[in-house]
């Protein structure tokens, strides 16, 4: 019999036909053959073969497969009443041979008004729940069904966590997940000597029945998974370096680049042959382009002069296509041609590297860089100059990103440059100006304090709240978080701490009890922890900022008008939708058996959240102060100044800077918490800046910088 892919587009529909007659009806192939036929013959006609394949199902007493195409059907349709009773009504009809399941339908959730394909998902389930059956539910963990009471519409499941629990057939249908045998937590339930040896003598084969188990996951996620049930906690650093390792080597895992992104097990190898670099020579997207260079480079493919030339054209492509406008994809291509060895005639790297050895283009390019390239970046330019890199990175110490940081000290210190590198972090220190990246880094290394002469523990701590206290955003709000983190940890603490006299203790307690940085849970946290250690300095904790002659509260701006608009959502929190909670709860406690009572769980869910977005609100309030945003200087960019950028090209587009949650896309009003601002933050007029646009950065000049017109006043006034 021909498949679906060997049949011409006239005989399709008897292809078709004949496939509903053989006995049994081939269900999973049938399907495919639907799903694929969208795009050549339509929708209306897929709807059409779909609704005959269900009735030829229902006439054969193919129950099960019969819903399994109807759940298809419903996945594309909208939620309405008309579509629940048709959903409804078919699946009566699906389970007319299977009298003792019909009562199935009323816990599916068709009269809640859930999504047709939901309802069904959950009675396909619910037709699965067998003795035997394993399953996985989030509160009580792994379990085995023992019984299914239809009539009493209840399942007994011995959980790990609860042997003998009874649960509605309803709950089940929602909470539930069924486990084939192959799944992660079914194997480990039959044979837990076995996984436990995977795990110590083959941690990738944990890796690939976990993906199996949930589709691509990210080193995250795997985490999650598999810790601490499966891999003890402090067993997981090990074990995820020796999967890493064995499955690197697996031609059928893809692992990515990136932290952030899945996993994957691949239906078959992926090899760089000729038809593969045909591809890339017709690729024409430079993110595409780059990431299959990639591969090339940490897959150590070996190339032939051939495919050498064909990778040079690409990566020639991207450094002409990118320019400058975009400094990061220009250099990655670079980067990667050199890993390559890609003639000069494609990719001129030494005239490259000469051009990034200008501090400011230098700048533009880290900023745009992802992090993985940062380390090839430097032994790029090492490579092509060593002692100006030494001089570039001396002279930037004190303005770069944290990444970079990281990687040009370790850099300098590897090549004898430490004493430069110690002098300009002891100036940046003693004057007070170090940047919040420097003042991590120093946290970080503590060592560097004495050795290098940097100062003292209340010193740095000194730093460490001068920047806690200033409004950042974007990359430096990231490198602000990790300080304040930092800050928080005990062992931090306590040598900060021991080093001050009470004098200085009780200075750092009120500049915490004033810094922004902190939301109000975690800062009496901080607080509890100081006082705990040092229970005299409980007095401090008494007395009110707001209560001192001449205290100004500090923090960052917004807009009258955004500020009362938060006011307003607050408000409604408050007392709308907390008080009618607090009723619903109220409603779902008078149905009885709380236990399981899905109304009352879902108040109570829905209670934890309004509680969570009123401290979020109370929070956001209390931090950020509402201003007219009068009298503020427009001599530079900055807070509540007008900026007209013109690009190259001679296009112009015009700016109106104002506070943390301030926009209004036709007015032109951005956040000062946005790239574009923070990159034009303190430039002049006739300045060139580098700007974050929607395809990577673009530099364009200052044409004007101005007040705020009538228009942005009105808007900011409400």
């Amino acid at each position: 019999m021909d498949s679906a892919e060997e049949v011409g587009s006239v005989e399709t529909e008897e292809w078709f036909l004949a496939q509903i007659s053989r006995e049994p009806i081939p269900v999973d192939e049938l399907l495919q053959f639907l799903r694929r036929s969208a795009a050549n013959v339509g929708i209306e006609q897929v709807g059409t073969w779909s609704d005959l394949l269900v009735e030829s199902l229902i006439e054969r007493g193919q129950s099960i497969a019969a819903l399994r195409v109807l759940r298809e059907q419903a996945a594309d349709i909208k939620t309405s009443p008309e579509e629940l009773t048709r959903a409804r009504e078919n699946a009566a009809r699906a389970l007319e041979p299977l009298k003792d399941k019909k009562g199935f339908i009323q816990h599916c959730g068709f009269d809640r008004g859930l999504a047709p394909a939901e309802c069904l998902r959950r009675l396909l389930l619910l037709l699965d729940l067998k003795e035997g059956v394993l399953c996985l539910d989030k509160t009580w963990g792994f379990g085995l069904v023992q019984s299914v009471d239809a009539f009493y519409a209840r399942v007994e499941i011995n959980f790990e966590k609860k042997p003998r629990h009874t649960m509605s057939l309803a709950y089940a249908a929602e909470a539930l997940q069924l486990l084939n045998p192959g799944h992660l937590f079914a194997r480990m339930h039959q044979d837990p000597a076995g996984m436990r040896s995977l795990v110590e003598n083959d941690p990738a084969e944990i890796v690939r029945i976990t993906i199996r188990s949930y589709g691509p996951v990210t080193v995250s996620q795997l985490q999650e998974i598999l810790s601490p049930k499966i891999v003890p906690a402090d067993a997981w650093k090990g074990f995820w370096e020796v999967a890493r390792r064995g499955l690197k080597s697996d031609p059928l895992v893809e692992i990515p680049t990136k932290r952030t992104e899945p996993i994957r097990l691949l239906e078959s190898e992926k090899r760089h042959d000729a038809k593969w670099f045909a591809s890339l020579a017709a690729e024409r997207d430079m993110g595409t382009v780059l990431a299959r260079i990639s591969e090339l480079v940490s897959g150590e493919v070996s190339l032939d002069d051939q495919t050498r030339r064909v990778a040079g054209e690409r990566l020639a492509f991207v450094v002409k296509g990118a320019g400058w406008r975009h400094p990061g994809l220009r250099t990655r291509a670079v980067i990667e041609a050199k890993a390559l060895g890609v003639g000069v005639d494609q990719v001129n790297i030494a005239e490259y590297a000469e051009n990034l050895l200008k501090p400011e283009l230098f700048l533009a390019v880290i900023v745009d860089l992802p992090a993985r390239y940062i380390d090839r970046l430097v032994q790029l330019l090492a490579e092509h100059d060593k002692d100006r890199t030494i001089a570039l990175l001396i002279s930037l110490l004190n303005r770069i990103n944290l990444v970079t940081l990281n990687a040009a000290v370790e850099f300098l210190l590897a090549q004898g440059a430490e004493s430069r590198c110690a002098d300009v972090m002891r100036g940046a220190f003693a004057s007070q100006k170090a940047e919040v990246e420097m003042v991590y880094w120093i946290s970080r290394n503590l060592d560097r304090l004495a050795t290098w002469s940097l100062g003292t523990a209340p010193g740095l701590a000194n730093l460490m709240l001068n920047e806690l206290d200033k409004d950042y955003s974007g990359e430096r709000l990231k490198a602000q978080n990790q300080l304040r983190s930092r800050f928080e940890q005990p062992e931090l603490l306590k040598i900060i701490l021991e080093a001050m006299h009470d004098g200085q203790r009780r200075e750092t307690i009120q500049r915490i009890k004033d810094c922004p940085a902190w939301s109000s849970l975690d800062r009496q946290s901080l607080l509890g922890q100081i006082v705990k250690a040092y229970p005299e300095l409980v007095s401090v904790l008494s007395t009110r900022t707001e209560d001192k002659p001449g205290a100004k509260r500090q923090g960052p701006l917004t807009s009258n008008r955004s500020y009362r608009e938060r006011q307003a959502l607050l408000q409604k929190i408050v007392e709308v939708e907390i008080p009618q909670n607090s009723r619903e709860i109220a409603v779902a406690r008078s149905y009885g058996d709380l236990s399981e009572n899905h109304e009352y769980k879902a108040a109570k869910e829905m209670q934890g959240i309004l509680l969570r977005r009123r401290g979020d609100f109370e929070d956001m309030l209390q931090r950020v102060r509402p201003s007219d945003f009068r009298d503020f200087a427009h001599d530079r960019v900055g807070l509540a100044t007008g900026v007209q950028l013109k690009y190259p090209d001679g296009k112009t587009e015009t700016y109106y800077i104002l506070g943390e949650w301030d926009q209004d896309v036709a007015l032109g009003i951005i956040s000062c918490d946005t790239k574009l601002a923070q990159a034009l933050q303190g430039h002049k007029v006739g300045e060139h800046v580098t700007i974050p646009t929607e395809n990577g950065t673009a530099v364009c000049e200052i044409a004007e910088v101005s007040g705020l017109p009538p228009s942005v006043r009105e808007w900011i006034e409400g």
